[in-house]
């Protein structure tokens, strides 16, 4: 059994390139508000931000990882919203629903945190996919309203 790890990468590294390998990704359409108010509410947890600017030793500004405050905490649309985290999202023509999701960066960031804040309106069983540059793969893993990162354990037989 060989067993994946970041490592030392693992939420440090900000220069960690990742990608996407797979996902299958819902949010009902009646859950799209909520799962934006949660996002927005991001722009106040400045505890949480790993990004600064400073002069004479004060914060002036501070921001998540890879990611501009104003362009999520202005977003009127789910979507634009989680383009601002670098993510995309596609809808069902039907039903409205969010039915995909797609990273569009090129580096860890916090997006494990956007994502913990809107695992409460993600459907059971919703997955993505991640690789990291050193070959590591883990899943952001949604299930009862909480989000839970695993890492893959590949075995051959």
């Amino acid at each position: 059994m060989i067993s994946f790890k970041r490592g030392s990468n693992k939420r440090t590294d900000m220069g960690y390139c990742i990608s996407q390998r797979d996902c299958d990704f819902r949010i009902k359409a009646e859950n799209i508000g909520p799962a934006l108010a949660a996002i927005k509410a991001l722009a106040t947890d400045t505890d949480s931000m790993r990004g600064f600017s400073s002069r004479g030793g004060e914060i002036r500004e501070r921001w998540y990882s890879w990611v501009r405050t104003e362009d999520f905490a202005n977003a009127e649309t789910l979507a634009d919203a989680m383009y601002a985290w670098r993510w995309e999202i596609d809808y069902d023509p039907k039903t409205t629903d969010v039915n995909w999701i797609m990273f569009h960066g090129e580096k860890l960031g916090q997006d494990d945190i956007m994502l913990q804040a809107i695992a409460p309106f993600v459907e059971n069983g919703s997955y993505i996919e991640m690789q990291g540059e050193c070959g590591a793969i883990w899943r952001y893993v949604f299930q009862h309203g909480k989000m839970e990162e695993k890492e893959a354990i590949i075995s051959w037989q």
